[in-house]
């Protein structure tokens, strides 16, 4: 049989059948093969490998989503506006941290502005469809609609900042107080008087 190459017999991208039909196997072992199942044997694995790069197979991420009910997907958002977020220092540390904590995963990022009522009303349309698999809201307000749709919506969040006890989502904060009083103490107890 004479090489495909990275196109399939449809003349588009290679197909998990198509796979399996070269490396002469059923499609759900390939599946498992591809998904990295300890339950195909080492001369299944070989030749469905082999077939995988004979044919430039790349597994549809979006379908493998779809069929295992996920998105591969964190919504960062962002109550403010788009100017805020530039001109302040404090976002593109946190959108540096979320991403570098995302890099070592299928996750994709996503960055949404949600400071008006009409890019809520929005938001709020992405999200009941189910098109994230979780949201970190960052510089939320006290009045802010959002955690209340987040946990209406039963959508995973957490909440970047200091929250009320009676807040129902989740949330992370960063002791500013404390780790002023540690750092002083410590300079403290070297001996230095002027800080």
């Amino acid at each position: 049989m004479a090489s495909q190459g990275a196109r399939g017999r449809s003349g588009g991208r290679p197909t998990l059948e198509e796979v399996a039909a070269r490396a002469g196997v059923g499609r759900g072992t390939v599946s498992r093969v591809i998904n990295g199942s300890p339950r195909v044997s080492d001369a299944t694995r070989a030749a469905v490998e082999a077939a995988v790069a004979e044919l430039g197979y790349v597994p549809n991420t979006a379908a493998r989503a779809l069929a295992a009910n996920r998105t591969d997907a964190i919504a960062l958002v962002v109550p403010e506006p788009e100017t805020r977020f530039f001109a302040e220092p404090y976002f593109s540390d946190m959108l540096r941290g979320v991403g570098s904590q995302l890099s070592d995963t299928e996750m994709q990022l996503l960055l949404i502005f949600a400071g008006s009522d009409r890019e809520r009303r929005r938001l709020a349309q992405y999200l009941a469809a189910h098109r994230v698999d979780g949201v970190l809201l960052v510089s939320v307000h006290a009045d802010d609609p959002l955690p209340d749709l987040l946990a209406q919506l039963e959508i995973p969040a957490v909440i970047s900042g200091p929250r009320s006890a009676g807040e129902t989502l989740t949330s992370v904060d960063s002791d500013n107080y404390g780790g002023a009083r540690s750092a002083v103490e410590h300079l403290l107890s070297r001996g230095r008087t002027r800080i």
